[in-house]
């Protein structure tokens, strides 16, 4: 477990680093005042730099955001159905620049973005003083895609 200067725990992966990745995992936002929720990291390349897709219990959104020198900047952001203290699936396909992402087995919302194009780790993210648990996590390569000639 590593914590970023933010505050921002993050448990990441020692496997292989990946670029185009899907990643599912069950979390339960099981608490706390200010936060309650948490999500997964990928391309993480430093503790300062990667793409997230969350769960905000207290706020009932999904949000995907590419965090820069440490800095989270939010590329989409929608309401969804999260409840404290239950358990829900969240998956994401990050594949070049399109990054996919499904909750409890529905489709949120596809974003887009290439600011990261490198492989990287895969991480579990939480925030601020919430309390999350995190289950049944799988992490699946996918093939490099295939350039145009």
């Amino acid at each position: 477990m590593q914590t970023t200067d933010d505050g921002y725990p993050l448990a990441i992966s020692k496997a292989a680093s990946l670029k185009n990745a899907e990643v599912s995992l069950r979390l339960k936002p099981a608490g706390g005042k200010s936060d309650q929720g948490g999500g997964v990291a990928v391309r993480l390349n430093n503790p300062k730099n990667y793409y997230l897709v969350q769960l905000d219990a207290l706020r009932d959104r999904v949000l995907f955001s590419r965090v820069r020198d440490g800095a989270p900047e939010e590329i989409v952001g929608v309401d969804a159905d999260i409840a404290s203290h239950s358990w829900h699936t969240l998956a994401v396909r990050a594949k070049d620049d399109e990054f996919t992402v499904s909750l409890d087995g529905n489709w949120v919302f596809t974003g887009f973005d290439k600011t990261l194009s490198q492989p990287g780790r895969i991480a579990l993210w939480t925030k601020g003083d919430s309390h999350t648990r995190f289950d049944s996590i799988s992490i699946i390569p996918l093939p490099a895609s295939e350039e145009p000639y």
